[in-house]
């Protein structure tokens, strides 16, 4: 099976003109090859040589010109019904081009055209049976109707009706696809403003912090000089988070946004709220903390409690969870925060993503064997690499 597929797909690929005229040839040698071996000789033979010369010709035209195509071959046909019963008997190629030129009229061909050819060409074939050597009833009609002419023609119908249909669900498979491409885009674009409008916050609260802490030092320097160092020293480590935020900022397009939040910025000291909000909202969450709570960078701290959020939001919208756990663990190096539920939908998380590859970190989302969905994102404490 898996070789006839291979066949088949390489076939499929073969230009179409190249594929009929490799048909037309072959019908034609291998009609030559029977009249060879036939009896008959003279003028009955000769004709039967260029009735089979024009079947060829006939199928290399059934999809550039398929009523032409069907007309030639049905010419032919009744064109061999009338030569020597010697050949006529002999020859089965005329019923294999006659078959393969239906079926190619209804594939190529629709509506008053295709009905207009399958007249004339039924026209011709029922005057081919009628004038034969041979006795012919109403059942020979009605079968060269229905087998000779409207089959084929049914079954090339059928056979476009599905490659249209086929067509028409590619194009709107490729039209989702770019759609939800746009979707993605915009959802990062959108995400990398809201991550450059907070940074904005937590540096201008460091920055502010720092001025606040200076003004100390200047004041406590001459009066208590140990007050004045620890007030420098806080100095010193304000500005480094904040230069660490800086770096990340820099690696961020954010466009100018009037509504720039003035509350304090969430963190996971807040998470037992966002907890109760999610359990008000229908989803009992369960949180648990592992390691000594300790001191995280701002930017850090941010992209932690949004990574809990987003989770939360998606199993509260799948409306399929019907309870969560979120799991914290301050390690020396990290902190790592992990959501479970035994629903929702974890995938497609691109501004969860962004934030956590904007800080150097890990992210893990998808569906666990046990049922249900995780998240789980790792964020080394020294934020953003440099």
């Amino acid at each position: 099976m898996h070789r006839l597929a291979a066949l088949a797909a390489r076939a499929r690929r073969i230009d179409p003109w190249r594929l009929d005229v490799a048909i037309g040839l072959v019908v034609a040698v291998e009609g030559q090859l029977e009249l060879t071996l036939t009896s008959a000789t003279g003028g009955d033979l000769l004709a039967a040589r260029v009735v089979v010369a024009l079947l060829g010709a006939g199928l290399i035209l059934r999809r550039r010109a398929p009523v032409v195509s069907a007309l030639v071959v049905f010419a032919c046909y009744f064109a061999t019904s009338q030569l020597d019963a010697s050949i006529s008997e002999s020859l089965l190629l005329p019923f294999f081009a006659l078959f393969v030129s239906v079926y190619s009229l209804g594939r190529y061909v629709a509506g008053w055209r295709l009905a207009v050819a399958a007249l004339a060409v039924l026209g011709v074939a029922e005057t081919a049976v009628l004038v034969d050597d041979y006795d012919d009833d109403v059942g020979n009609l009605v079968f060269t109707a229905l087998v000779l002419v409207g089959a084929p023609i049914m079954v090339g119908r059928a056979v476009a009706q599905r490659a249209e249909l086929s067509r028409t669900l590619r194009v709107r498979a490729e039209q989702l696809e770019r759609e939800r491409s746009d979707r993605a885009e915009a959802a990062v674009l959108e995400e990398r403003t809201r991550i450059a409008g907070e940074l904005h916050d937590v540096i201008a609260h460091a920055l502010g912090a720092m001025v606040v802490q200076a003004s100390a030092a200047h004041r406590l320097a001459e009066r208590d000089p140990a007050r004045a160092g620890e007030a420098f020293a806080a100095i010193e480590a304000t500005g480094r988070d904040a230069l660490t935020e800086m770096r990340a900022l820099l690696g961020v397009l954010r466009r100018e946004d009037d509504g720039i939040a003035l509350d304090p910025q969430p963190s996971l000291t807040h998470l037992s709220t966002l907890v109760r909000r999610a359990s008000a909202a229908g989803l009992p969450v369960e949180l648990a903390v592992e390691g000594e709570r300790r001191a995280v960078p701002a930017g850090v701290d941010l992209v932690a409690y949004r990574v809990v959020q987003e989770a939360l939001g998606r199993a509260l919208d799948g409306g399929s969870a019907g309870r969560a756990v979120v799991r914290v663990r301050y390690d020396a190096d990290a902190v790592e925060v992990t959501v479970d539920d035994d629903g929702g939908d974890a995938r497609g998380l691109p501004g969860v993503r962004e934030r956590v590859a904007l800080y150097g970190g890990e992210l893990l989302a998808g569906r666990r064997r046990e049922g249900g969905h995780t998240v789980r994102v790792r964020l080394p404490l020294a934020g953003a690499p440099a």
